[in-house]
């Protein structure tokens, strides 16, 4: 692609130990890592380093200059704050101010990378609610926040992506209790499979596109939406969020919708008539923006049956584009299981249909390449519920499979999930920090 990256410039925030560290590990990325010794060695490949001929066939480079340093006795200060929810404001805010200061140099980076030191992991990720018990994460009170969540909230502004990372990418022997006092211990992959996923991570947020969906010219120009909904901060209003993939790109845009209302139908979240209309109008103009021209198709993926009122929304704004092909598909996990001889469960990509427009999926299972099945829990199927077809279940099936491998967080291909959904609910948990007048960030790359 003539826009892809030629050279990523990282700038990376932390302590003096952890941004050491941190451009320590780039600078050794560009030659490579071994591949982890294993009986599945297709399951782990090795990484080759970075140049302009292999992997991503671009530099990434760090320098001083977009290297910010936050004090030892600011990182005590920080630390030191009584009251889960002040502490991470406090941290959120200083690592907001930092990147504020990185976007107003001369010499910007395109990705920040957040080396986060372990006392600060310990106060955000790891810390329990003093009053509750609770992880630090939403509760049903909306009492906690989420810190990943709340710093990408709070950096959107700025409009430079970021990647947090933790010391044990380049120091594996570094130990992270899983919490506060308790001795487990997190499990860190090897590095080269970390170098593949932060380094693929960083390439998508500075402007590449590292794979596509492969596409036959003869298909339809479709637009694949996915919706799904997100509490507030203070748990009164539920919103929705929607995360886009633009054909085989797959490049992600962002729009926020309305507030859900509870159906008559089920008690479940949906959308009105009004907001259904409003937001797939919203996104067809998106498409059309970035195109040139209105989809052929469009593709709605949710995690919940789509009620009438939705139904009459959506359908809306496709007459108004004269847009012949639509497909609203209902997505689930099953409970419902398959079994196959042998040790291993069905494989990737088996379909069981029970209509023409019902059947379960395995977006994940056994994979012939990697002679085993790379998951550690039994998987669990999806169920696929036509309510709107337009293409035969087969195509709408192949096309959630083709989805689950778009997330670029990792370079996992088997991801259980379709990005569409996976996607909208990332998005979710950021917005739910952005305030309701604020302009939000357009791309996936700042919810990721």
């Amino acid at each position: 692609m003539d826009s892809a990256p030629k050279r990523i410039k990282m700038g990376i925030i932390g302590s003096a130990e952890t941004v050491e560290g941190t451009a320590r590990w780039i600078e050794r990325c560009t030659k490579g890592f071994a591949a982890k010794q294993s009986r599945q060695p297709n399951l782990f490949p090795a990484f080759p380093g970075v140049d302009f001929e292999t992997t991503f066939k671009c530099e990434f480079v760090t320098s001083d200059e977009i290297h910010r340093v936050l004090p030892t006795r600011e990182i005590a200060r920080l630390v030191g704050i009584p009251g889960q929810r002040e502490v991470t404001q406090a941290i959120v805010e200083t690592i907001t101010n930092e990147i504020a200061a990185m976007a107003e140099q001369t010499v910007k980076p395109d990705v920040v990378l957040i080396a986060l030191p372990v006392d600060i992991i310990e106060r955000t990720y790891n810390a329990r609610d003093a009053a509750g018990g609770e992880e630090d994460n939403e509760t049903e009170a909306g009492t906690a926040l989420d810190f990943r969540g709340m710093l990408k909230a709070s950096c959107m502004r700025l409009r430079l992506p970021i990647q947090l990372l933790w010391p044990t990418t380049y120091d594996p022997s570094i130990r992270i209790p899983r919490k506060l006092k308790e001795t487990s211990e997190r499990r860190t992959q090897d590095p080269a499979t970390i170098a593949w996923n932060l380094l693929t991570a960083a390439y998508y947020k500075a402007g590449g596109l590292p794979w596509r969906l492969a596409r036959d010219a003869r298909q339809l120009r479709t637009s694949f939406v996915g919706l799904s909904f997100y509490r507030s901060v203070d748990g009164d209003q539920v919103h929705t969020s929607t995360a886009q993939m633009f054909d085989e790109r797959g490049e992600g845009l962002i729009l926020r919708g309305g507030r859900m209302v509870e159906s008559e139908e089920d008690r479940r979240p949906h959308l009105t008539a009004l907001d259904a209309y409003e937001l797939l109008k919203g996104s067809l103009k998106v498409f059309r923006d970035q195109h040139g021209h209105w989809p052929a198709r469009v593709v709605l993926h949710k995690t919940s049956k789509f009620d009438r009122h939705e139904l009459d929304g959506f359908h809306k704004a496709i007459d108004e584009r004269d847009i012949d092909y639509a497909d609203f598909v209902w997505i689930q996990k099953s409970l419902t299981r398959l079994y196959r001889l042998g040790v291993y469960p069905p494989l990737r990509g088996t379909l069981l249909r029970f209509d023409k427009d019902h059947a379960l999926l395995y977006t994940r299972g056994s994979v012939d390449y990697f002679r085993t099945y790379p998951g550690m829990y039994v998987p669990r199927p999806l169920q696929l519920r036509c309510q709107v077809q337009g293409q035969p279940l087969q195509h709408v099936a192949e096309e959630t499979l083709a989805l689950t491998k778009m997330n670029w967080n990792n370079t996992q291909f088997d991801n259980g999930m379709p990005i569409t959904i996976a996607a909208a609910k990332h998005v979710g948990e950021v917005l739910k920090y952005v305030p309701e007048g604020q302009e939000i960030a357009p791309r996936y790359s700042f919810y990721m």
